[in-house]
């Protein structure tokens, strides 16, 4: 690990590109066949560097999962939009996005989760703290009759993420049509709440 500009980096930032390249690791050869030396190799580093911040591949995975979830779960307090259309659309878009981003990663912990109850409710947190957000948030909008929704903020809110989930399926295959199905994304998320940009 280098560092950026010519400048030393932090450990903080060394800590994250250790993450970044597990990331890569763990999408390549799934949880079961990496190890620290792949890990290692990697990010270029040696092995006693890795388990200079984590002391096992296990740690390595659960801080990953965790910086997964924590970004899922920070996408909707960084939006600032100058109307609840426009909130509305950038959350659903970043969402999207982040899912396409971290697909690889998402799959990892859901086969994680199927053995591991930690990573279960990990895996839960992901997809069901976000959607419960959500869901208040299209609550709020309605509540002030500033949106019309299609069906219970709840029921919406989880129809989103079903078809986030599917649309990265799809721009996982073919990631060239990511630009349209992040706007079938957005035009069925308008007639859905009755919410415009």
């Amino acid at each position: 690990m280098h560092g950026i500009g010519g400048r030393t980096l932090t450990e903080p930032e060394k800590r994250n590109l250790l993450l970044d390249s597990a990331e890569r690791t763990f999408c390549r050869l799934g949880y079961a066949r990496t190890t620290i030396a792949a890990l290692a190799g990697e990010a270029g580093v040696t092995r006693p560097t890795v388990y200079a911040y984590f002391p096992s591949k296990d740690d390595v995975f659960r801080a990953l999962a965790e910086r997964v979830r924590d970004e899922f779960l920070a996408l909707q307090e960084s939006i600032d939009a100058p109307s609840p259309g426009a909130t509305g659309r950038a959350g659903i878009v970043a969402y999207l996005h982040a899912y396409v981003r971290h697909r690889g990663m998402l799959t990892v912990i859901g086969h994680q989760a199927l053995a591991d109850p930690e990573m279960r409710a990990l895996h839960t947190e992901v997809h069901e703290r976000p959607t419960r957000r959500h869901a208040r948030f299209l609550t709020r909008l309605a509540d002030r009759g500033e949106a019309t929704l299609a069906a219970p903020a709840h029921a919406l809110a989880e129809m989103v993420t079903g078809i986030v989930m599917r649309f990265a399926d799809i721009a996982d295959d073919d990631p060239d049509r990511l630009p349209e199905l992040t706007d079938d994304l957005v035009a069925a998320y308008h007639r859905l709440t009755g919410l415009r940009s």
